[in-house]
């Protein structure tokens, strides 16, 4: 017998994994969740294929016993990176300094962050090169990226999502915008291969 089987868009697959749609789609485009496409272009997930992925991912991997959220900060300004330092606050949040994007791999694997926040404007390397590079390492793929950029170009934005960045805040933002973002971001966890 041959059953209609539910089909969950990238927002409702995302609400169902505690993630944004953004992080659905990329997880599509790497190939860890199969999913169709309307003839519209958008995407759709069986549900039998959205619940492997999750029995495959083990959604919630932080330590609870952990006292600190570990956050990567990615920017060539040192002062731009001592602002967010402030506006998270030091007693709730590791904070993981980085002026070279050279760096941001190697220091990502070391120091596992919970969530990387990424100039996507720094010389030399690029914050398109660097998230694409995260996301092609096994042990990065999974780390949540938003970029902190002053490009608010609707294309620019299109590419940053492209390259893997599961959020987005243009610069100059406010404190609780920031604030509220890394909490979505940090709370809700991120895939790990079991």
């Amino acid at each position: 017998m041959n059953r209609e089987q539910k089909a969950f868009t990238t927002f409702e697959a995302a609400r169902i994994c505690h993630v944004t749609h953004h992080s659905i789609k990329n997880w599509i485009r790497q190939g860890l969740i199969k999913a169709s496409r309307t003839p519209g272009g958008h995407y759709r997930i069986l549900e039998k294929d959205l619940d492997e992925f999750r029995e495959k991912y083990d959604m919630f991997p932080r330590d609870k016993n952990a006292k600190k959220y570990r956050i990567m900060v990615v920017d060539d300004e040192p002062d731009a990176i001592n602002l967010i330092e402030n506006m998270l606050g030091k007693d709730e949040y590791e904070i993981i300094k980085v002026n070279n994007a050279t760096e941001v791999g190697l220091k990502a694997i070391q120091l596992s962050p919970d969530l990387i926040l990424l100039d996507f404007l720094m010389p030399e390397i690029n914050g398109f090169e660097v998230c694409r590079a995260l996301r092609n390492n096994d042990m990065t793929r999974f780390i949540p990226i938003m970029a902190v950029t002053c490009l608010t170009k609707d294309s620019d934005i299109e590419r940053i999502f492209a390259c893997g960045a599961d959020e987005y805040l243009a610069k100059p933002f406010k404190v609780d915008q920031l604030l509220e973002k890394v909490k979505e971001l940090i709370t809700k966890g991120r895939p790990v291969q079991k």
